[in-house]
């Protein structure tokens, strides 16, 4: 009975990253920790909430953990230009797609490839991740990757049973197995 005289939880817009210049917007959602309505939004208003978030579009509810700023709806707008209007300065706008809400590393942007205005999207930047996978330049070894001609290697078998020639051995022949070419050797 007395949560129906604590009132909607408030409503708030979504920034998951902020740059020089730039919002990476999530959406609007809600604030819906437990505690009156009033008070939510006053802590809002201070940049101290902490508690879950709904999102109004999915419905997900996730921590503000995960977000730079939670800002209460009135004290961002944005104009028909897709700026933000906040803290007195005006922002460019990149959106964050769903899949980017969770994500805890840093966003970069992109253009967006679908509306009728060209638009920002956020992305994962993943220049770190890509240069650590990168291939350094490292020495080959002819013996276990080239394909040069394999004359007088054998097998682990075919050095048991004495045999030499024109059987093949590396990673074709691990495990005792071994390939033989189209004239059985």
């Amino acid at each position: 009975m007395l949560s129906m005289f604590k009132g909607k939880p408030p409503e708030c817009w979504i920034i998951k990253q902020i740059d020089d210049d730039l919002l990476h917007l999530c959406g609007r959602g809600l604030a819906t920790a437990k505690g009156r309505a009033k008070a939510l939004l006053e802590t809002l208003h201070l940049g101290s909430y902490e508690g879950p978030i709904s999102f109004d579009t999915s419905g997900l509810v996730l921590n503000s953990r995960l977000f730079a700023a939670l800002v209460p709806l009135e004290a961002l707008s944005i104009d028909d230009q897709g700026q933000a209007h906040w803290q007195g300065r005006v922002w460019r706008v990149a959106w964050v797609p769903q899949r980017c809400w969770a994500y805890e590393g840093h966003l970069t942007t992109q253009l967006s490839p679908v509306g009728a205005r060209p638009g920002l999207i956020s992305v994962e930047d993943v220049t770190t991740i890509r240069a650590k996978a990168a291939p350094q330049a490292a020495p080959r070894n002819p013996q276990l990757y080239g394909l040069e001609a394999l004359e007088g290697i054998t097998t682990e078998r075919g050095a048991q049973q004495g045999q030499s020639g024109h059987r093949w051995s590396g990673p074709a022949a691990v495990g005792g197995r071994e390939r033989r070419d189209r004239h059985g050797r």
